[in-house]
């Protein structure tokens, strides 16, 4: 007779199994829901970022239609008030919107403070458009994704902006003051023309500086003659230049001519090594005289020729000038070996005082001669040559000073980490002194920029800094300094104007 088993472990066992099954079914269904609800979050966020990209096109097209039949610019067609609409829905959405607004601005305005933005944001008013002819205008652009009743996601909202530069030429807004050098007890004094259309034959003289007075907003050119930038109109294009005369000598009055359509050299100028004017007879050779004040310090007084050692003594308010950045760069440029930075348009790369033992390089007003050879050795570089793309050059950047001196790099964005020049050989391969040149890498934020072995940017200290770290002598002279790259204008080299222009918006983030 067979023997009944024992059966009473089955039950646990069955309970045992369901309870993980319950289980896993609960944790499938968890994770299930879980995953719904990631992709939820992820459409909203996508769909809110679309809606943002939608309103800084948006914004873009108006800019771009603000103008005439010829397709100039027309200050009282820009947009002066904010712009809202709404995009196709998404699933599970019943609508993405977005809002941008719009602010302009005179100079790049990446990178600057809260206080900074507002306190230079060019007045814009319904129908009569800008106040001023804008460089910039930054565009912020608030995407949001609102879900219908039956989905979970939540309302989201996400930021972009963006900054557009304006397609303006250099000539007609390069201009700025000359000032005579200044100290603590002296007044500052610059080249002024009496009016914003002086006739010819007025004399030149030194007025109290007023940033934007017509009458001392000056131009320097690349064949090196000094413009009044008012004088320019339809009849007289070149505008009015400052003329030594026909027979150039010491304590002759320097006047304002028409500037001759064949560039003469009684209209020449090179700024030399003691920041001072000196003129030339034959457009090839300097010929010793140059701009003095007749009377220092005096407002009034008649810029006058001198000559000697009157052209070639350091900081008085005789001789020395400071053109603000903006006035231009003259000649100077790749050609002439010099490095001129794009946003202080008219100041070059600079070993301070032609000290090959400085502590820090400074962002120096460029220096001139009428023949580009002759330029001081401070401010001459070998350079490589450029080439359109993303690879970029890696080379030495060396001057010659009685033997070779290479670029060097402190490898720190830090405070007080200054580039200097170091003895060197043609052949080395020190980090420090390795730096990649960049062409037009087709992006706006990586096109001419000069790039250390650590990946910091060549740039000048920022004069506008909350605590700016400047050069001692005055006139807001900036060191030379690497910094991360943030595709700012004060970080490009070299750079062609057309270089604002290749693309629509520049600086696109989220904030």
């Amino acid at each position: 007779m067979r023997t009944l088993r024992d059966e009473r472990g089955s039950l646990p066992v069955a309970l045992l199994v369901t309870m993980v099954g319950v289980l896993l079914s609960t944790l499938l269904v968890s994770t299930v829901i879980a995953q719904n609800t990631n992709t939820r979050t992820q459409i909203a966020r996508v769909a809110a970022l679309n809606a943002a990209q939608t309103g800084l096109d948006v914004a873009l097209a108006h800019i771009r239609a603000s103008t005439d039949s010829d397709g100039d610019g027309v200050l009282s067609k820009l947009p002066c008030v904010n712009l809202s609409g709404a995009v196709a829905a998404v699933a599970g959405g019943t609508r993405s919107t977005y809002k941008v607004t719009i602010d302009y601005y005179p100079v790049d305005p990446q990178n600057r403070s809260d206080a900074w933005l507002a306190a230079n944001t060019i007045r814009c008013i319904i129908g009569a458009g800008a106040f001023s002819t804008p460089g910039y205008a930054l565009l912020r652009s608030t995407g949001t994704y609102t879900p219908n009743t039956a989905n979970t996601a939540p309302t989201t909202v996400r930021t972009l902006q963006g900054t557009y530069t304006f397609q303006t030429s250099d000539e007609n807004i390069s201009g700025g003051l000359i000032h005579v050098y200044k100290t603590s007890t002296t007044t500052d004094l610059c080249f002024d023309a009496g009016s914003g259309s002086p006739t010819a034959g007025t004399p030149l003289t030194m007025k109290p500086c007023s940033a934007g007075s017509v009458a001392q907003t000056w131009t320097y050119n690349a064949n090196l003659t000094l413009s009044l930038v008012s004088s320019k109109t339809p009849t007289m294009s070149l505008g009015m230049c400052l003329d030594a005369g026909t027979s150039p000598k010491a304590g002759a009055i320097v006047y304002l001519q028409p500037c001759a359509k064949t560039t003469s050299p009684q209209q020449q100028w090179s700024y030399n090594d003691s920041a001072n004017f000196e003129g030339t007879s034959n457009g090839s050779t300097l010929n010793g005289t140059c701009f003095n004040v007749q009377q220092p310090n005096v407002a009034g007084s008649f810029v006058i020729l001198g000559s000697g050692a009157n052209c070639r003594k350091s900081y008085n308010n005789v001789q020395n000038f400071f053109p603000e950045a903006t006035a231009g760069a003259g000649a100077a440029g790749a050609a002439a070996g010099q490095l001129v930075n794009f946003e202080q348009f008219g100041r070059c790369l600079d070993v301070t005082g032609q000290k090959t033992d400085a502590d820090f390089l400074i962002s120096w007003q460029c220096k001139q001669a009428p023949n580009p050879a002759n330029v001081a050795w401070n401010q001459k570089w070998t350079t490589p040559t450029l080439a359109d793309g993303t690879a970029g050059v890696k080379s030495l950047v060396t001057t010659n000073r009685s033997g070779l001196y290479c670029l060097r790099s402190p490898r720190s964005a830090a405070r007080g980490q200054y580039v200097r020049i170091v003895s060197c050989s043609a052949s080395s391969t020190s980090l420090e002194l390795l730096w990649t040149f960049y062409g037009n890498t087709g992006a706006y934020a990586t096109s001419y920029t000069v790039v250390d072995s650590s990946g910091y940017c060549l740039s000048p200290t920022d004069p506008d800094a909350a605590s700016p770290d400047l050069y001692s002598t005055g006139q807001s002279i900036s060191k030379i300094v690497v910094a991360v790259c943030d595709g700012s204008t004060l970080q490009k080299w070299n750079a062609p104007t057309s270089i604002l222009q290749a693309l629509p918006l520049k600086d696109i983030k989220e904030s």
